[in-house]
């Protein structure tokens, strides 16, 4: 078994199922993230149109590797907010055994002191493992801007289950002003999805290796430590650049700004994948193309 490629190719949230089906095929994918299907949350999608997803993942192998029900995070005292919380993703294990999924991403509810409150930590986490156990499913924890690194490292170093794993991004870890290289070696033993993208320290999406997130040197690591969990090929370059934003009144300088922004994205990007033709503008799939083809020669 090795890395498998995948990820939420749904631009952003803006592409129906079957166009999120059709990027798989352009870019030979066989398996994808699903988190927001028809301008719904997987937690609202009704039987008639999972059952059009079956059919559809049928028609062209297509399997569904992580469901991300998006459930935002709660204060962990809060009884109603988790209860509610538990009936979302009890639903959402539900829809990812129709769709055949294996993992499920969950977000930390918030809380002050991971050391002080720990029992309580474990008592909710308790729940959503019962659930996932229930479904044969496995937890990936999301990390949010609510909790540092540390709290997670000191989480899984007390917290002992096979159905809990983190997503790894060095992205969000190198925002948060944290060592990607430090926490890595934290929490290697417990990554089982990796997010293969790259920025600046402006949050500026880069190509993988020309930005400043240290992923060259996490990849080194990967592959030293014959990673075997999903890499994930989603990226900020539709928001960054290929996204239209109405100009709202008042804002013209800010929109002339941004557009400036995305042209000079755009054609550093264009300079590098495509070195020898100098007026080719890089499409979406251009850069997909490029990363993907990048992760299948270093993970071989």
């Amino acid at each position: 078994m090795k890395a498998k490629i995948t990820g939420f190719i749904d631009h952003d949230k803006n592409l129906s199922v079957e166009e999120q089906v059709e990027l798989a095929n352009r870019h030979k994918l066989d398996t994808i993230c699903l988190r927001f299907v028809q301008q719904k949350n997987i937690f609202e999608v009704d039987d008639k149109l999972v059952k059009k997803m079956q059919v559809l993942f049928k028609d062209h192998k297509i399997k569904v590797s992580i469901i991300d029900p998006e459930i935002k995070p709660y204060r962990m005292d809060n009884n109603h907010q988790h209860e509610e919380a538990l009936d979302h993703f009890k639903y959402a294990l539900k829809i990812a055994t129709k769709l055949k999924a294996t993992h499920i991403y969950l977000r930390l509810f918030k809380f002050n002191s991971v050391i002080d409150e720990y029992p309580n930590v474990e008592k909710r986490l308790n729940d959503y493992i019962d659930l996932a156990n229930r479904s044969n499913k496995k937890i990936i924890i999301y990390p949010t801007s609510d909790h540092k690194m540390n709290t997670y490292t000191y989480i899984f170093k007390k917290y002992k289950s096979n159905l809990l794993s983190i997503f790894f991004d060095p992205v969000h870890i190198m925002n948060q002003g944290q060592s990607a290289t430090t926490t890595y070696r934290l929490l290697k033993k417990h990554i089982s999805s990796f997010a293969c993208h790259d920025a600046n320290r402006e949050n500026v999406p880069k190509l993988i290796g020309y930005g400043k997130a240290d992923v060259v040197a996490l990849f080194k690591k990967l592959m030293r430590d014959n990673y075997k969990g999903f890499l994930l090929i989603d990226n900020q370059f539709y928001k960054e650049i290929f996204e239209e934003e109405p100009e709202k009144k008042g804002l013209k300088k800010l929109f002339n700004r941004r557009n400036k922004r995305k042209e000079t994205t755009r054609t550093e990007v264009s300079k590098i994948i495509f070195p020898n033709e100098e007026t080719k503008n890089a499409t979406y799939d251009d850069i997909l193309d490029n990363q993907i083809k990048l992760l299948h020669m270093l993970f071989k």
